[in-house]
Parts: C-alpha cells; sequence; structure tokens
C-alpha cells in the first residue's frame, strides 16, 4: 500500500499528513480497548464481554481488549450513526482527520530511512503492517462498516506518527480526549499509569494503590471499585481517585511512598471493615469465589441498602480521614482502635440526600462522635 505524505515538525516531534483509501486501511488498523480487569470479572462480566466483540465484528471489524490499549469501547449507537450519516446522503463526508500511530521493526529500516530524509514522498506501507487508532476510533468503525461501493472510492486524511512512545501516545489521547465529556473519566484515571512525566506523578501514584485495592484479594475494596467507570462495584474508579486527592493532600502525596500510602488507606478502610461488617460489601474472610463475594455485595449494597461503601458513606469516611490520621499520630496501626468509637452510632443506610452535602453531614456525624467520646 502506498501512501502520499508530507512531514511536519513541531517542538521536535515529527509527524505526517497523508491520506489512506477507507478500503484498503480497513484491513491495516487495530481496534484494540483497554480493559486490564476481566480477569477479576464474574460470569456476567464475561458473557458480557463475549457478547461485546461479537457485535463490533458482526459490523466486519476486528476488535480485542488489551491491557496496554489507549482507548475505550467502541459504542455501537456512535458507529451506526456515523454509518447512517455516510450512507443516507450523497453529500455527506468527513473532512477531518484521524490520528494513527505506525509502529516500525528491524524489517522496516528502510521505511525509517526514507521519512527521514525526504520531506515529501510517497510511502510504501509493508501489507504486514497494522496502524494504532490514537483519535478517530468511531469515525472509522463508521467509515469502515459502511456500503463498500461508498468507501471504496473514500479518502481519510490521516495524521500519521510513526515509532510514537505509549505515554506520548497517552498524553496524546488525553490532552485531545480529557476534556470532553463523552470520555469516562475513569478510563482517563487509568490511562496515567502509562504516562511518564512528573506533574502526573500524583494522580498516577493514587491510581496504582486504586488498582492494588481493587485486584489484591485481602483488600477490604477487593473488586468493589469500578475499574474504567463500568462493571461491578460500589464506586467508580474516578470517584476513588478524585476523592483521595482532595482529602490527603495535607500528606505531601508527592514525598509519601506508594507502599506507605497504600499501609495507610488499606488499615483506614479494614478499619471501617471490621468495625461495620454488615455495611462493608467485602467480607472479613472469603475464599476468593467471585460468584460468592457478588452475592455478598449485593446483599450489603442493593438488599440492605447500606451507603458505606458508596459515594455517600465513602466520601465522608474520607473527609474525616484527615481527623482521624491526627489523632492516631500519623500510625495506621491505630486507626481500628479510633473508628471502633463509631460502633453502634452511624446509620449507614435509609440515608437521603445527594452528593458532597450529605458526605458533609455524615461526616460532621462522625467528628462529633469521636470529639465527644
Amino acid at each position: 500500500m502506498k501512501i502520499p505524505f508530507i512531514k511536519i515538525k513541531q517542538k521536535g516531534e515529527v509527524f505526517y499528513i497523508t491520506k489512506i483509501n477507507a478500503l484498503k486501511l480497513r484491513d491495516h488498523v487495530n481496534f484494540e480497548f483497554r480493559d486490564p480487569y476481566l480477569k477479576y470479572g464474574n460470569s456476567k462480566d464475561i458473557m458480557n464481554y463475549n457478547k461485546y466483540i461479537s457485535s463490533i465484528e458482526k459490523k466486519g471489524l476486528k476488535i480485542k481488549g488489551n491491557p496496554k490499549a489507549i482507548q475505550r469501547k467502541l459504542q455501537l449507537d456512535r458507529i451506526n450513526s456515523i454509518r447512517n450519516y455516510l450512507e443516507d446522503n450523497v453529500i455527506n463526508f468527513f473532512p477531518n482527520s484521524v490520528i494513527l500511530s505506525l509502529n516500525t521493526d528491524e524489517n522496516n529500516i528502510e521505511v525509517v530511512k526514507y521519512l527521514e530524509d525526504n520531506e515529501t514522498g510517497e510511502l510504501e506501507i509493508p501489507n504486514n503492517s497494522n496502524f494504532n487508532i490514537i483519535d478517530g476510533q468511531h469515525r472509522l468503525a463508521g467509515i469502515f462498516s459502511s456500503n463498500e461501493n461508498i468507501i471504496k472510492d473514500f479518502d481519510i486524511p490521516v495524521i500519521l506518527l510513526i515509532d510514537i512512545s505509549v505515554s506520548n501516545a497517552v498524553k496524546l489521547f488525553l490532552d485531545i480526549n480529557s476534556n470532553q465529556k463523552q470520555v469516562n473519566k475513569s478510563v482517563v484515571y487509568d490511562l496515567y499509569e502509562d504516562l511518564e512525566e512528573n506533574e502526573i506523578n500524583e494522580i498516577k501514584k493514587i491510581h496504582i494503590i486504586c488498582q492494588k485495592l481493587y485486584t489484591n484479594p485481602s483488600s477490604p475494596l477487593y473488586r468493589q471499585i469500578k475499574m474504567l467507570g463500568v462493571g461491578s462495584g460500589a464506586i467508580s474508579q474516578a470517584f476513588f481517585i478524585d476523592t483521595i486527592t482532595e482529602n490527603l493532600r495535607f500528606l505531601n502525596l508527592g514525598n509519601i511512598s506508594n507502599q506507605d500510602l497504600y499501609n495507610h488507606l488499606f488499615s483506614y478502610y479494614t478499619a471501617f471493615q471490621k468495625v461495620f461488617p454488615n455495611d462493608w460489601p467485602v467480607p472479613i474472610q472469603h475464599n476468593d469465589n467471585i460468584e460468592e463475594l457478588d452475592r455478598y455485595a449485593s446483599e450489603v449494597l442493593i438488599q440492605r441498602k447500606s451507603q458505606l461503601v458508596k459515594t455517600t458513606g465513602f466520601g465522608a469516611i474520607m473527609n474525616v480521614f484527615k481527623f482521624i490520621y491526627e489523632e492516631a499520630n500519623g500510625d495506621y496501626k491505630k486507626y481500628c482502635s479510633i473508628v471502633k468509637k463509631l460502633q453502634g452510632k452511624i446509620n449507614w443506610c435509609d440515608r437521603t440526600g445527594t452528593g458532597k452535602k450529605i458526605q458533609k453531614t455524615i461526616a460532621n456525624e462522625i467528628l462529633n462522635i469521636l470529639i465527644n467520646e
């Protein structure tokens, strides 16, 4: 496959403007979505995963989950909307470009040298090459699933990056998408682990701890954080990270080690788990049977309607973390003895109200008990 190109240089970075025929490009694009948490899912999660893959493949698209992919899942309604737009009227078209990356190897040395030596030209793309999508995946999926009589003569404007690092690809994706409403904030936070810049180390640190609390079977929050914002769990990954960031700044997160921060949070949540076992969706002891754990969580969260590990209660206990931390003189081993003073004195069920107002109300209840104890 031959494609024309113009080399563009910006701040030491190089990329290429080109066009690629849609029908030819379709066979050389990887539709991959970030999904590192499937192995922690239950049978329903796995069934939904397989059903999703099948629904996308029926549109003639190749797709797979990849723990290190930067894209979120394709949305069928957006694919159908784009396809219908393209097919409904002969004058409808897409002049805006997509952003793709192409990784070369030792077999593509001539390709790399040709690009280095030329400002413009025509590049021969090896038949076994595949492009990764940085921006424009729904547009491409909608175009690729359209009538072949339309797309056989349909050129797609492309910004092409060669051998871009994972970190730079993630940063570019975030720069383009993090302020757009349709991008799940949990997906944005999950990608921070693949960035290398110092200014995002705080969120990256909290994400890694969030991930560990979710995946560790001995964790009090085992499988109770909706990683990527979907699936089973009591709170979303985005809410967890936002709440921790907001309430733990006094610890100077940039200087505390990952392990120390994990120890503090693990011990803090364990204290509430032990003091309020009937309101905590993860039992203190279990055999890591996912179906049994889900039934237990359902009893706590749905039947009992406990708010302790929903946004209402979780936000409240994080609001009082600083007070309990100071009461314990920074010793996380003392958290349980302090939290035990709340036993039988806080009603976590049937709480009315939403948002930060009810979180603050419950936090004040906790503080009043602890101060007057």
